[in-house]
């Protein structure tokens, strides 16, 4: 099971966690990775406050709970990105 850290539950509700420390939620760092190509160090230097590692816990949790992302994602592309990102990731069976 991923270990998601980085995240804070508790700021909002379990649906959109915040960076630990931080107003910026999973989810929006994760379409800034899909939906504007940009790298996780790249992302991670646009904030401060901001290390690759929350980062990428943020596009992991995305990635391992795409419910989340599609109640509260800001484009259809995203849901469609991240609903096929978690498929390749399931066991397929034999």
């Amino acid at each position: 099971m991923p270990v998601f850290d980085r995240l804070d539950f508790e700021a909002g509700d379990e649906e959109s966690p915040r960076i630990e420390g931080s107003r910026i939620s999973a989810i929006q760092l994760y379409e800034m990775h899909v939906l504007r190509g940009l790298p996780l160090e790249k992302i991670a230097e646009k904030f401060e406050a901001l290390e690759r590692e929350d980062v990428s816990q943020a596009v992991r949790y995305c990635i391992s709970h795409p419910d989340a992302v599609r109640k509260q994602a800001t484009s259809p592309l995203t849901v469609e990105i991240v609903e096929r990102q978690s498929r390749s990731r399931e066991p397929t069976s034999a």
